[in-house]
């Protein structure tokens, strides 16, 4: 994960980053374990939701980052959870 944040260039300043990471990796493992959200539900994707832009965007939504890096960081989750990245 904190090579996507590099690579997608997801820190920013970096006031957020370590909490964003510790997030970002437990959304991931969560919709591995087939964990649903609200956007899964509303969707009706009940078995193993996809890593979607807006499912990234609910399951890392208690987090603020104050330079607005969130398309950054959606990118670095986005291409974790599809395996591009690790």
């Amino acid at each position: 994960m904190q090579a996507a944040f590099l690579e997608h260039d997801g820190y920013q300043c970096g006031y957020c980053t370590p909490g964003q990471i510790c997030s970002a990796v437990a959304a991931v493992e969560e919709q591995r374990r087939g964990a649903l959200s609200i956007v899964s539900l509303h969707a009706g994707k009940t078995d193993r939701p996809e890593m979607t832009d807006d499912e990234i965007r609910e399951r890392m939504s208690g987090n603020i980052c104050r330079c607005g890096a969130y398309p950054n960081i959606v990118a670095a989750v986005r291409a974790v959870s599809r395996g591009a990245s690790s």
